[in-house]
């Protein structure tokens, strides 16, 4: 037959050999890498994040006061709501500053003279002779208790300051607060112990009431979640 090669060296099928119908054998073609109802010009769908290891989570501490309610710590800069217990803090301490500002701005303003004298109780005798003894003058009284209004006054101020960055949530202020209230509040007792003990009392009370919500328990888990979120923040 026309066509057919009869040479023994010759590998694979004669030359007459085409793939089709007639010889019941097809071309193989690659099959579809793409998935199936893909057609070109469509974006792959992107591959579903695998969930996280609820059984591993389960064991973590400590539980964080989150806008949910209690739950795990927040990671990936979940955010935390601030508790109830910073801004009952806050409060506090800012209650147990108005005395000295009110004091502070008071006495700045004061102007000492005889009437003064006559109502403070003191009999008038004594103070002239204190006064005498001290080489101390209306005028120089006056510029005295002055000073110690302005000194009051930049205190309390301070002090309501460091207590509102605390209530920002920063530890350092927290802190400084605490060392505060206990360095000038046995002082404070110890001067006011004759005079108005019951005054003294109350404001110590007030403002150790306020630093101990800043330590309690939610707020220090607050302080702390911010801490880390701080950390986890690129630089």
């Amino acid at each position: 037959m026309v066509g057919v090669s009869n040479d023994p060296g010759q590998q694979g099928p004669p030359q007459y050999y085409r793939p089709g119908p007639s010889s019941g054998a097809y071309p193989q073609y690659p099959q579809n890498p793409y998935p199936q109802g893909w057609t070109p010009g469509m974006q792959p769908a992107p591959y579903p994040q695998q969930a996280p290891d609820q059984a591993g989570q389960a064991g973590q501490a400590p539980q964080w006061n989150t806008a949910g309610g209690w739950g795990p710590a927040p990671s990936g800069g979940g955010k935390v709501v601030r508790p109830r217990q910073v801004l009952t803090g806050l409060i506090l301490l800012i209650a147990a500053t108005v005395p000295f500002l009110v004091m502070g701005i008071t006495t700045m303003f004061l102007t000492v003279d005889d009437a003064l004298l006559d109502e403070s109780g003191i009999p008038r005798d004594q103070l002239d002779q204190a006064m005498a003894q001290a080489g101390i003058t209306m005028d120089q009284l006056t510029q005295l208790f002055r000073v110690m209004g302005g000194i009051f006054l930049v205190l309390a101020l301070v002090y309501a300051a460091l207590a509102v960055v605390a209530f920002l949530g920063r530890p350092g202020a927290r802190l400084t607060v605490a060392i505060l209230t206990g360095v000038y509040g046995l002082p404070l007792l110890l001067i006011m112990a004759s005079s108005l003990p019951l005054f003294a009392v109350l404001v110590v009370a007030v403002a150790s009431a306020g630093v101990v919500m800043l330590y309690s328990r939610p707020a220090n888990e607050w302080y702390a979640s911010r801490k880390v979120g701080a950390a986890q923040r690129p630089a």
